[in-house]
Protein backbone atom coordinates (compact mmCIF):
# COMPACT_ATOMS: atom_id res chain seq x y z
CA UNK A 1 0.00 0.00 0.00
CA UNK A 2 1.30 3.69 -0.83
CA UNK A 3 1.84 6.11 1.49
CA UNK A 4 0.31 9.37 0.72
CA UNK A 5 2.24 12.45 2.36
CA UNK A 6 0.17 14.17 4.67
CA UNK A 7 0.54 17.92 5.51
CA UNK A 8 2.64 16.73 8.74
CA UNK A 9 5.26 14.74 6.68
CA UNK A 10 5.49 17.53 4.37
CA UNK A 11 5.74 20.16 7.17
CA UNK A 12 9.00 17.54 8.35
CA UNK A 13 10.03 17.22 5.03
CA UNK A 14 10.49 20.48 4.63
CA UNK A 15 12.05 21.34 7.84
CA UNK A 16 14.63 18.56 7.52
CA UNK A 17 15.82 20.12 4.42
CA UNK A 18 15.82 24.03 6.28
CA UNK A 19 17.82 22.28 8.63
CA UNK A 20 20.29 20.93 5.96
CA UNK A 21 20.29 23.99 4.11
CA UNK A 22 21.30 26.50 7.27
CA UNK A 23 23.97 23.83 8.08
CA UNK A 24 25.62 23.77 4.48
CA UNK A 25 25.00 28.06 4.52
CA UNK A 26 26.99 27.81 8.00
CA UNK A 27 29.83 25.77 6.04
CA UNK A 28 29.93 27.61 3.32
CA UNK A 29 31.01 31.03 5.13
CA UNK A 30 32.86 29.66 8.38
CA UNK A 31 35.89 29.58 6.19
CA UNK A 32 35.12 33.47 5.03
CA UNK A 33 34.62 34.52 8.87
CA UNK A 34 31.01 35.14 7.19
CA UNK A 35 27.48 34.31 8.80
CA UNK A 36 25.05 33.62 6.42
CA UNK A 37 23.03 36.99 7.27
CA UNK A 38 26.45 38.75 7.05
CA UNK A 39 26.73 37.50 3.46
CA UNK A 40 23.12 38.07 2.79
CA UNK A 41 24.00 41.91 3.50
CA UNK A 42 27.52 41.89 1.14
CA UNK A 43 25.28 40.18 -1.40
CA UNK A 44 22.14 42.95 -1.06
CA UNK A 45 25.07 45.09 -1.22
CA UNK A 46 27.08 44.28 -4.10
CA UNK A 47 24.06 44.00 -6.45
CA UNK A 48 23.11 47.37 -5.90
CA UNK A 49 26.24 49.46 -6.74
CA UNK A 50 27.27 48.95 -3.04
CA UNK A 51 24.92 51.21 -1.72
CA UNK A 52 21.29 51.13 0.12
CA UNK A 53 19.03 52.91 2.28
CA UNK A 54 19.31 50.83 5.85
CA UNK A 55 15.41 50.83 6.00
CA UNK A 56 15.36 49.21 2.48
CA UNK A 57 18.13 46.71 2.73
CA UNK A 58 16.24 45.70 6.67
CA UNK A 59 13.03 44.94 4.30
CA UNK A 60 14.72 42.21 2.13
CA UNK A 61 16.80 40.63 4.88
CA UNK A 62 15.87 36.97 4.89
CA UNK A 63 17.39 37.09 8.53
CA UNK A 64 14.95 38.51 12.02
CA UNK A 65 14.80 41.97 12.17
CA UNK A 66 15.68 41.99 15.82
CA UNK A 67 18.87 40.23 15.33
CA UNK A 68 19.83 42.75 12.45
CA UNK A 69 21.08 45.53 14.17
CA UNK A 70 23.66 43.86 16.27
CA UNK A 71 24.76 42.24 12.70
CA UNK A 72 25.22 45.55 11.07
CA UNK A 73 27.31 47.70 14.06
CA UNK A 74 29.27 43.65 13.87
CA UNK A 75 29.82 44.20 10.23
CA UNK A 76 30.55 48.26 11.02
CA UNK A 77 33.11 47.52 13.64
CA UNK A 78 34.52 44.88 11.19
CA UNK A 79 35.11 47.46 8.46
CA UNK A 80 32.99 45.32 5.91
CA UNK A 81 30.53 48.33 5.49
CA UNK A 82 29.80 51.45 6.57
CA UNK A 83 26.86 54.29 7.28
CA UNK A 84 26.53 57.36 5.84
CA UNK A 85 24.20 59.90 6.58
CA UNK A 86 20.61 59.50 4.42
CA UNK A 87 20.70 62.67 2.15
CA UNK A 88 16.80 62.86 2.78
CA UNK A 89 16.47 62.08 6.42
CA UNK A 90 18.28 62.26 9.28
CA UNK A 91 16.82 59.61 11.40
CA UNK A 92 17.87 56.70 8.69
CA UNK A 93 21.18 55.86 7.20
CA UNK A 94 22.46 54.72 4.28
CA UNK A 95 24.90 51.62 4.21
CA UNK A 96 27.96 51.23 1.96
CA UNK A 97 29.86 48.49 1.01
CA UNK A 98 33.41 49.20 2.09
CA UNK A 99 36.54 48.20 -0.36
CA UNK A 100 37.32 45.06 2.45
CA UNK A 101 33.13 44.05 2.17
CA UNK A 102 33.78 43.92 -1.62
CA UNK A 103 36.66 42.07 -1.46
CA UNK A 104 35.56 39.63 0.83
CA UNK A 105 32.07 39.07 -1.23
CA UNK A 106 34.40 38.19 -4.02
CA UNK A 107 35.89 35.41 -2.55
CA UNK A 108 32.59 34.39 -0.89
CA UNK A 109 30.37 34.31 -3.38
CA UNK A 110 31.81 32.07 -6.20
CA UNK A 111 31.39 29.44 -3.22
CA UNK A 112 28.17 30.57 -2.80
CA UNK A 113 27.10 30.59 -6.24
CA UNK A 114 28.20 27.20 -6.36
CA UNK A 115 26.77 25.43 -3.60
CA UNK A 116 23.30 26.76 -4.74
CA UNK A 117 23.93 25.30 -8.02
CA UNK A 118 24.72 21.90 -6.75
CA UNK A 119 22.13 21.92 -4.28
CA UNK A 120 18.97 23.29 -6.77
CA UNK A 121 20.64 22.27 -9.61
CA UNK A 122 19.30 18.62 -8.49
CA UNK A 123 15.84 19.61 -9.68
CA UNK A 124 15.02 19.53 -12.77
CA UNK A 125 14.40 22.44 -14.86
CA UNK A 126 11.40 21.36 -15.94
CA UNK A 127 10.52 20.75 -12.51
CA UNK A 128 11.48 24.51 -10.98
CA UNK A 129 8.22 26.50 -11.86
CA UNK A 130 5.88 24.38 -10.18
CA UNK A 131 8.44 23.82 -7.46
CA UNK A 132 8.66 27.93 -6.99
CA UNK A 133 4.22 27.53 -7.56
CA UNK A 134 4.41 25.56 -4.03
CA UNK A 135 6.81 27.52 -2.52
CA UNK A 136 4.54 30.75 -3.13
CA UNK A 137 1.29 28.39 -1.89
CA UNK A 138 3.09 27.65 1.33
CA UNK A 139 4.29 31.61 1.42
CA UNK A 140 0.60 32.87 1.05
CA UNK A 141 -1.18 30.47 3.55
CA UNK A 142 1.93 31.36 6.33
CA UNK A 143 0.83 35.19 5.33
CA UNK A 144 -2.41 34.28 5.84
CA UNK A 145 -2.05 33.66 9.22
CA UNK A 146 -0.67 37.10 10.29
CA UNK A 147 -2.58 40.22 11.32
CA UNK A 148 -4.55 41.19 8.17
CA UNK A 149 -3.29 44.93 7.83
CA UNK A 150 0.15 43.47 7.89
CA UNK A 151 -0.43 40.89 5.11
CA UNK A 152 -2.26 42.93 2.91
CA UNK A 153 1.32 45.13 2.90
CA UNK A 154 3.43 41.70 2.43
CA UNK A 155 4.52 41.21 -1.37
CA UNK A 156 4.31 38.10 -3.03
CA UNK A 157 6.83 35.42 -2.84
CA UNK A 158 7.65 36.58 -6.39
CA UNK A 159 7.73 40.23 -5.79
CA UNK A 160 10.30 39.31 -3.30
CA UNK A 161 12.48 37.36 -5.39
CA UNK A 162 12.69 39.82 -7.72
CA UNK A 163 13.81 42.70 -5.17
CA UNK A 164 16.00 39.87 -4.12
CA UNK A 165 17.47 38.88 -7.33
CA UNK A 166 20.88 40.43 -8.78
CA UNK A 167 18.98 40.97 -12.34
Amino acid sequence: MEHKPEPQDLLVAFLLVQSLLERRSESLFQPFGLTGAQFNILNLLAYRDGRMDQAALVDLLLVGKSSISIVLNRMVRASLVRREEHPKDRRQSVLVLTAKGRALWRKASPRYEAGVEKVFGALKKENRAAFLENLETLYGALRQDELADQAASAPALKEMLVHLSRV
